[in-house]
């Protein structure tokens, strides 16, 4: 058919084509015409001299026979379409077309238009200039017609209000009708048809009216059976996703939701809809459980207020201020001067040192941490982990020590000292840290309706950043080098090591007996230098003058990120130790990073404002739930816990990620609830993929069995990642041991294996690596930069393109 049409209209071109030139031959004798013509040809010869050529050629490209053009050509001012044409007027024009039956007026563009194959080449041809006009009018009716042939059919039987509703929707414009006819059987089935209806829905009770409306893009005009159709596989189909949703509700009550979200439940596709109603079943069996268990048991209604501790009107002494400020010596001061006292650190090794130093002053202290234990008979004095103060909390305490209490604020353990220090039975609750925690102290001293006393600390020693950076030849002795990484301690203690120096290290993977036995070699003088990692930053007594940052960025797990204020001053404090030095330095091994580093020393802190603070449930909080509930998951208790429990806006339940995929591994439904709660509470050092892990999944199956744990084989001739591992291994033993004495009885021999894995991780360390001749260069202190963002290269990374950020940045 579009060949058809296409040959009929260069027919038509053509032969108007030859009447021009027919005429412009015969009045022109010296014209020549063109060898080739567009389809436009007429565009040709605008411009041709003499100027009625040009004109010529458009009258005839429209179909004007040879006596009509010269008709017009001989007019003084040519009037209608065709002046108007010739004049080159760009103002549109109009024409009225009867749709079939039903006058509309529509907007045709600019007169030019007519030029344009798709209406000039539907003209007839024409014997005068009103002649044309009549046939312009007929050509622009047919196109209109041919594109609204959609309407000619039900027009036959629509009413005249319909058929003007339906012309209303045609655009007026020309140009845009075929914009219309995409939607033009939508338009028509609209006013022919009533396409919104309402399907009810019941249930007993329940009902649910749904506003419907027969889908657009039908593609053609429906008729009146097929509207019927429509609407009857719809409700069918409405039906039978109503009973659906019943059967999956059983005994919920779906009235419970609301008629809005009950509305939203039910558009949901099948699957999804399933799980939303399964969810909202359990949610709601929650609720109600919850409001039973809410009201009978008061330990689900609060949290501090239950405490013993809220008898007493409690004196908070705040010690705040910068590393090497003598707050924990004033502490332990305040603790020996009291009958009964306990002090609660972050770390083993803090609490050990602080043990010591208690009985050096003539007091008998207990140690009591998760690995060890070390009772004095007789003595009223304790230091311990902060972990395990529950077992100490119902004692009355003269004064309890919370140290570095900064660490409320931390995602994973800062539940633990929440509930020290809001549950510590004691009329004189002391704590050491920075001031930017002061904000958070004294919002939870309030809830608990107690008295905070500030007293600021100052530094002993003064410590100030260098002005140059330094290089690893140039490190004194006495200086400590700080990194964040275990590689990267190891190898700059192998590069240090070329340069003639003894190094002594320490790092989160070693036990806290080999960083105290590092830490001795460095503050005796066996070691001439000490590299670290942020380790260093709390519980350990080193006396570095001089604290060089290898790097101002750190991996944190996540990404590579810029060290933050309190770290690099927790860390830079460390320099100039009180009783060791006058004063402290801070240095850094390239110009770069000691600027940074000088900033970030300089910068005031960010307040920590903690507007909740952390709780977790204790197990018989989970046994109850679990009871209740009628699961014995203890992952699923303990999430039902946080999201039932609101101990109000202060307080929330949380379980840290690591947490709760360390539970997943251990969640056996067939083992006691009790025992997979004590597994759940023992760290695991290296990771949920450690060796540590391994063993604890595989003792906790054979102590449900009640079966003794043997103590693992010990390999002492190994590398040291090996002997790490290992270590690893032997202190989950210990923790356990302490916990379950009847299912791990190899407590001593476990110790004894300790004491030789940490002989050997010692031995290991006090090797010396033999350098590489690229190992060289490292030390000569060469500086390169990255490639990409221009930072200067860290000492270890100087012989690649890009440092550690930006490689990281560019891998998918």
């Amino acid at each position: 058919m579009r060949r058809a049409e296409g040959k009929h209209r260069n027919t038509i071109s053509l032969e108007r084509l030859q009447r021009f030139l027919d005429w412009t031959t015969e009045r022109h004798p010296d014209f020549v015409p063109k060898k080739k013509h567009p389809e436009k040809w007429f565009t040709t010869y605008i411009g041709h001299q003499p100027p009625e050529i040009g004109r010529a050629a458009r009258l005839f490209w429209l179909g004007l026979d040879k006596a009509a053009v010269d008709s017009v050509l001989l007019a003084d001012e040519p009037a209608g379409l065709l002046g108007r044409l010739l004049k080159r007027d760009l103002n549109d024009f109009s024409c009225n077309v009867d749709v079939h039956g039903i006058e509309k007026a529509f907007d045709c563009g600019p007169v030019q238009n007519l030029l344009e194959p798709e209406l000039a080449l539907r003209i007839p041809d024409s014997t005068s200039a009103d002649e044309f006009e009549a046939h312009v009018r007929s050509a622009i009716e047919e196109l209109v017609l041919s594109r609204l042939h959609i309407l000619e059919k039900p027009f036959a039987s629509l009413g005249e209000e319909q058929k003007a509703r339906i012309l209303d929707r045609v655009p007026p414009r020309l140009a845009r009708l075929d914009d219309f006819t995409a939607k033009a059987a939508d338009i028509v089935n609209e006013v022919m048809h009533e396409l919104r209806y309402v399907v009810e829905l019941r249930h007993g009770e329940l009902a649910l009216d749904m506003q419907r409306r027969i889908p657009s893009g039908q593609g053609h005009v429906l008729s009146t059976r097929e509207v019927a159709e429509l609407k009857e596989e719809d409700r069918q189909a409405l039906v039978a996703k109503f009973e659906m949703m019943i059967e999956e509700a059983d005994d919920f009550d779906l009235q419970v939701l609301g008629e809005k979200r009950l509305t939203e439940v039910f558009m949901m596709e099948p699957k999804k809809l399933r799980r939303t109603i399964r969810f909202a079943r359990q949610n709601h069996k929650e609720k109600m459980a919850f409001a039973v268990l809410l009201e009978n048991d008061p330990r689900f209604m609060h949290y501090h207020k239950l405490y013993a501790a809220r008898r007493l009107t409690r004196t908070w002494t705040a010690l705040l201020g910068p590393t090497n400020s003598g707050k924990t010596h004033r502490a332990i001061e305040a603790m020996t001067s009291v009958e009964r006292a306990i002090y609660l650190s972050p770390l083993r090794l803090m609490a050990l040192e602080n043990q010591e130093r208690i009985e050096s002053m003539g007091v008998p202290c207990s140690l009591v941490t998760g690995e060890e234990e070390i009772i004095r008979e007789g003595a009223t004095h304790f230091c311990c982990t902060v972990e395990e103060f529950a077992r100490f909390r119902h004692q009355h305490w003269d004064v309890v020590v919370v140290d570095e209490v900064q660490m409320m604020a931390d995602s994973q353990r800062g539940w633990a000292w929440v509930d020290a220090l809001v549950s510590a039975y004691t009329p004189e609750l002391m704590m050491t840290g920075p001031m930017l925690i002061q904000p958070s102290l004294k919002t939870l001293c309030d809830l608990c309706e107690d008295q905070l006393v500030v007293k600021r600390t100052k530094r002993l020693s003064p410590v100030e950043v260098a002005r140059r950076a330094t290089s690893l030849k140039q490190l004194d002795e006495g200086s400590m080098l700080v990194a964040f990484s275990r590689k990267t301690v190891l190898e700059l203690k192998a590069l240090l090591e070329m340069t003639g120096k003894s190094v002594s290290v320490v790092y989160g993977a070693l036990s806290p007996e080999v960083r105290r036995e590092q830490a001795r070699r460095f503050r005796e003088g066996e070691a001439d230098l000490m590299v670290a990692t942020d380790a260093v930053g709390m519980g350990l007594n080193l006396p570095a003058h001089t604290l060089c940052f290898y790097t101002d960025e750190k991996y944190d797990g996540i990404q590579n990120r810029q060290l933050r204020v309190q770290e690099v001053k927790q860390i830079g404090g460390r320099a100039g130790r009180f009783g060791h030095h006058d004063s402290g330095t801070i240095t850094a091994l390239d110009g770069q990073t000691l600027q940074a580093i000088r900033q970030l020393f300089y910068s005031p802190d960010q307040p920590v404002d903690l507007s909740q603070f952390q709780v977790r449930p204790s197990i018989e909080h989970l046994q109850a739930i679990a009871e209740l509930m009628g699961d014995p998951s203890l992952l699923r208790a303990w999430l039902t816990f946080n999201r039932n429990i609101n101990y109000g806006a202060e307080f929330i339940s949380i379980l840290p990620d690591e947490l709760a995929e360390w539970i997943k591994l251990i969640d056996d439904p067939q083992i006691d609830l009790r025992l997979r709660w004590i597994f759940a509470c023992t760290p695991i050092r290296g990771g949920l993929d450690s060796p540590a892990a391994t063993h604890a999944q595989q003792w906790l199956k054979k102590v449900a069995q009640d079966k003794p744990v043997e103590l693992p084989r010990l390999f002492i001739e190994a590398d040291l990642a090996t002997l790490e591992s290992t270590l690893h291994i032997i202190e989950t033993y210990l923790h356990l041991a302490r916990t379950l004495p009847a299912h791990f009885p190899a407590l001593e021999q476990a110790e004894g294996h300790r004491s030789l894995l940490n002989e050997a991780i010692t031995r290991e360390l006090s090797r010396r690596r033999k350098p590489r001749s690229s190992d060289r260069r490292r030390v000569s202190g060469e500086s390169s930069n990255c490639q990409k963002c221009g930072k200067a290269m860290p000492v270890l990374s100087r012989q690649f393109r890009l440092c550690q950020g930006c490689f990281r940045n560019q891998r998918p």
